[in-house]
C-alpha cells in the first residue's frame, strides 16, 4: 500500500497526516489557476484517493478544501 493511501489505526483521521500534506499541497498549488474538476483530475493522476477511498471529483474537491479550510491565494 502507497504512503500516500495508508490508513491509520482504528478511531483516528480517515487518512495519516502525510497523506493530507499531499494532497493539500497539490490543491493548494493548483487552487489559484485551476478549477475544481481539474485539481480532481490531477488528484486521480497521482493516484490519490479521497480520505473515504473515492476517486475525486469537483464536489469531492470542494467539500475537502472547505472542511480543511484551504484559503485560495492569489499573487
Amino acid at each position: 500500500m502507497l504512503v500516500k493511501n495508508a490508513i491509520p489505526a482504528f478511531g483516528m483521521p480517515l487518512r495519516n497526516a502525510d497523506y493530507y500534506t499531499m494532497v493539500d499541497e497539490v490543491i493548494t498549488a493548483l487552487r489559484p489557476h485551476s478549477t475544481l474538476r481539474s485539481i480532481a483530475a490531477r488528484l486521480n493522476e497521482q493516484q490519490f484517493e479521497t480520505p473515504s477511498g473515492l476517486i475525486w471529483n469537483r464536489e469531492r474537491v470542494s467539500q475537502y478544501i472547505r472542511h480543511r479550510g484551504i484559503k485560495s491565494t492569489t499573487n
